[in-house]
């Protein structure tokens, strides 16, 4: 093993306690983000201070507020989390690949990604008309999070799917496993705790499906993260984006 290769592997096997970075992150990533989202901490924060028109417009199908204000909720809540990662990976020297992500695999095959983009882009454009014509309707059967105009599944691709599949899979695969796994050895004890974090992120409990379906979601997901010795996580960032992406396709 050549020196380049025994430093990244060190990264992940030697290091048997968490700094305040790491804590932080972990804190932010596991703890903090699943409360607040699933209470819907900011909404009734921020309430108050809006005008009424805009509260009123969140039950208005016609305005698709609700909609929009989903989106960019989720960008937040997303993004925040990773940015303390990225912080907390910078601080201690640590690389990418100390989580188990190779950023230059999506490069490497660029050209399947252009080509899977192309057909997303393409169907965003072409869909609203021939599942609506001129009228569309005011939701989606898909429920509230289903798009409907093809501006909505632009950025569902641009935004939701991406946004969803690397900062999740960041935050509760490649940091929360290789992380608490240095105080907890056995990392399929880690894999409960994660997938509690996991079904809340994803809003408040509304039955027993949705809630299986997220936990199964995580399970399956981080133990094939830790059967593959804790890399390849880009893999699993494409499966779930192209599990995000099939919104484009809800009528």
């Amino acid at each position: 093993m050549n020196s380049e290769a025994q430093s990244k592997a060190s990264e992940i096997q030697t290091k048997t306690s968490l700094d305040k970075y790491t804590i932080i992150a972990l804190a932010i990533g596991l703890i903090a983000y699943p409360v607040l989202y699933s209470t819907d901490f900011f909404s009734s924060l921020l309430f108050p201070f809006l005008p009424d028109e805009f509260i009123s417009s969140l039950h208005n199908d016609d305005e698709r507020t609700e909609w929009w204000y989903f989106v960019f909720s989720n960008l937040l809540f997303h993004w925040v989390p990773f940015l303390f990662i990225r912080h907390a990976l910078i601080k201690n020297n640590e690389t990418w690949s100390s989580i188990g992500v190779d950023w230059s695999w999506f490069f490497k095959h660029k050209n399947w990604f252009v080509g899977l983009l192309t057909i997303l882009i393409v169907s965003a454009f072409i869909l609203p008309a021939i599942y609506y014509g001129n009228e569309f309707p005011t939701s989606s059967q898909a429920g509230f999070i289903g798009p409907i105009s093809t501006l909505e599944r632009l950025v569902t691709i641009i935004a939701l799917a991406f946004t969803a599949a690397i900062a999740e899979e960041v935050i509760f695969r490649g940091f929360a496993l290789t992380r608490l796994k240095r105080i907890i050895p056995n990392p399929w004890f880690i894999l409960p705790i994660i997938a509690i974090s996991f079904v809340f992120i994803h809003g408040e409990i509304r039955g027993i499906g949705p809630t299986l379906n997220y936990l199964i979601f995580s399970l399956i997901f981080g133990a094939g993260f830790i059967l593959k010795g804790f890399k390849r996580l880009e893999i699993l960032i494409m499966i779930h984006f192209l599990i995000n992406a099939s919104l484009v396709f809800v009528y």
